[in-house]
């Protein structure tokens, strides 16, 4: 397993515990001695990445793992954590960021980072969520593989399950026996949130996509309108989506017998450049 590791810069993390192994093992360690074992023609070097002054570039972590003598493992984990903080689009960090928590793997709360991103990244979990708190439900998660749309398999049936168990999500009613939700919220580092609610956005457009064509008019209701709007307008638009977002929040929560998962989507974007004021 990687080292401790403490953060210098944004998302970019120096494994402490070699540097805490260089200083201890030997006795005339200095920032211009790490300098000098780094190639750097600048003193302070360490001492900037640490103050978080310096960002690492990609080239510069070769010769920084083998400064602080990093394992060929250990080098890896930090050539992923370097490249997730210089990708550019949220496609780039997520596949980053799978690397470093495949290579953080074994942590506790490293896993617990990993569900908490796979409860938000993954489009099923919440359906599931939905389909497990309703009366019907028998208690056998494969039972529900075949109600989402577009369906899952069995297996990852059983593990959406035991994740919203595991995260304190859903529980057991002792009086009913049935599955029923628990009010408790999660939460997890913003960068990591960031990136699993634009995958789910990402996907959840894409299935709108589909249902144009997997459900007729009676079952689905999407729409697009394309508008000429100033930068106060728009700002009211989106007051009026965050009042109508609330508005079906509450109805959600008023439902006592649910027999059927929908996902609402809606969305406003830019589709041309922002002009310039007339002159």
């Amino acid at each position: 397993m990687p080292e401790a590791v403490v953060t210098v810069h944004g998302d970019v993390v120096l494994p402490h515990q070699a540097l805490e192994r260089l200083r201890r093992d030997r006795p005339g360690f200095s920032y211009r001695a790490f300098a000098r074992m780094a190639g750097s023609t600048s003193p302070n070097l360490l001492k900037l990445i640490v103050d978080r002054k310096l960002n690492i570039s990609a080239s510069g972590v070769a010769a920084l793992s083998a400064a602080l003598e990093l394992t060929a493992k250990d080098q890896a984990y930090f050539e992923a954590i370097v490249a997730f903080d210089h990708a550019k689009t949220s496609g780039e960090k997520d596949r980053y960021l799978q690397r470093i928590l495949a290579a953080r793997s074994q942590g506790p709360v490293t896993e617990l980072q990993r569900e908490r991103y796979d409860f938000f990244s993954q489009w099923y979990i919440p359906v599931i969520r939905e389909l497990m708190t309703r009366s019907g439900y028998d208690g056998d998660p494969a039972s529900l593989a075949g109600q989402t749309v577009p369906p899952i398999t069995p297996g990852q049936a059983r593990k959406a399950v035991k994740l919203l168990q595991r995260l304190g999500l859903v529980r057991r009613d002792p009086e009913s026996g049935r599955w029923v939700q628990t009010d408790k919220a999660i939460s997890t580092p913003s960068e990591v949130y960031s990136l699993a609610l634009a995958k789910h956005t990402r996907t959840i457009f894409s299935m709108g996509r589909e249902a144009v064509d997997r459900f007729g008019p009676d079952q689905r209701d999407l729409r697009g309108v394309t508008l000429g709007i100033s930068a106060a307008t728009y700002a009211k638009v989106k007051q009026r989506m965050e009042a109508f977002w609330n508005e079906l929040m509450a109805l959600g929560e008023g439902e006592s017998e649910v027999d059927r998962v929908y996902q609402v989507v809606t969305g406003v974007f830019p589709v041309s450049q922002q002009g310039k004021d007339p002159q």
